[in-house]
């Protein structure tokens, strides 16, 4: 079997773990089929795996053009699919093109345009996309011949739209168990956090988008105030991909005086996380809408005391490895973070609950389910 996977849209984050953790697995399994792995110039770089089974193209994606890129994949796509003799697509990013005869497995990895956290606030440009979005969505279910989901949460929030899944499986996905394991403060833990100034710190690990809670988060930091060590800071990890919201932030942390202990590190190398999350005194994770949340599994499995919204997916993926708190209230998240760092109890119970929870998370069973899809897709195909 020759299946395409389409990585085109994987450009940051958790979408990026995804295909590197998939093609990993893949090209480990004992399987005859054929890969041909879609991607953009920098993803080939990124992805690339040299093995017989895989074939890599790139293309000049017109990423900032969602009319272009709707082109692309509706129009381009199947022509070029068609051409290459494929017998079936992946596209791990909810959208397929929907005039095709090849078989289409889907995975939905953002589910932000079924929640309830898109206002206008977000600007028209952002609304419209969304929309546009939810629609080539729902419109790529009715053509897919299975829809994988990451988490409960994610197939819940489609069903409750109205939207008929009748092939649909969550597959959560998995933890690099070789890198995201719990680091001891040894030299190279030192290091890291001497490189980025830190000593005791509170962490979060995101792409910065409004409907993660940042600033929610900076405020329950904020009052605080001299409850807590001066010394202690607050770090935020990720891409900034709206750059409005960050203005906001770093406006309210200035007005505060908070400039030298809410710490903005950006993308820092992947290879360091499990250094910072082993090493922080709790790690804190406000957002309203996910489909998964790749972090937090990715803390717990390096033994981080967890902090979490309270509502799915994170009460799904943490169970009791977590205290809760209400997102959009920075009063209760200060609560909560106070909570946790006044009881060492329940520190030592947070950090053993999360080790334990981590556990349930497997990139080899993901990707064997997933391959089972395929097999039993591309058997009912070839049946009719």
């Amino acid at each position: 079997m020759k299946i395409a996977i389409n990585t085109t849209s994987a450009v940051t984050g958790g979408g990026v773990t995804y295909i590197k953790n998939l093609l990993a697995h893949l090209s480990e399994a004992t399987s005859p089929h054929q890969y041909l792995v879609l991607t953009t110039i920098s993803g080939k770089q990124m992805f690339n795996i040299p093995h017989p089974n895989f074939k890599f193209l790139s293309f000049k994606i017109p990423l900032r053009s969602p009319l272009l890129r709707l082109c692309w994949e509706q129009i381009v796509l199947p022509v070029f699919l068609k051409r290459e003799g494929v017998d079936m697509l992946f596209s791990p990013a909810n959208i397929c093109p929907l005039f095709t005869k090849i078989t289409n497995v889907i995975m939905i990895q953002n589910v932000e345009p079924f929640g309830n956290s898109v206002s206008f606030e977000r600007g028209m440009s952002q609304i419209l996309r969304l929309k546009l979005l939810k629609l080539l969505t729902i419109l790529s279910i009715k053509k897919a011949k299975t829809v994988i989901f990451p988490s409960t949460k994610a197939r819940n929030d489609l069903e409750k739209s109205g939207i008929l899944l009748k092939h649909a499986e969550v597959i959560y996905h998995g933890i690099n168990k070789e890198l995201f394991r719990s680091c001891v403060e040894n030299s190279v833990a030192h290091q890291i956090k001497k490189k980025y100034g830190l000593d005791k710190f509170i962490f979060y690990v995101s792409n910065i988008q409004r409907y993660k809670g940042f600033l929610e988060l900076a405020k329950a930091f904020v009052s605080l105030g001299n409850k807590i060590d001066n010394k202690i800071q607050l770090v935020f990890a990720g891409m900034c991909l709206d750059k409005r919201y960050y203005d906001e932030i770093k406006a309210f942390v200035a007005r505060e005086g908070y400039e030298n202990r809410v710490i903005f590190l950006s993308n820092i190398p992947y290879e360091e996380l499990p250094y910072l999350y082993s090493t922080c005194m709790m790690f804190v994770y406000p957002s309203t809408c996910e489909s998964f949340g790749m972090p937090l599994i990715e803390a717990m499995a390096c033994g981080a005391p967890i902090l979490a919204s309270d509502i799915e997916p994170m009460t799904e993926l943490c169970a009791d490895a977590a205290v809760y708190f209400d997102p959009k209230n920075p009063t209760e998240m200060a609560d909560a973070m106070l909570k946790v760092m006044t009881n060492q109890a329940l520190i030592a119970t947070l950090k053993m609950n999360s080790l334990k929870r981590a556990t349930m998370f497997s990139w080899e069973t993901a990707i064997s389910k997933t391959l089972h899809i395929f097999e039993t897709e591309f058997r009912n195909y070839r049946l009719k």
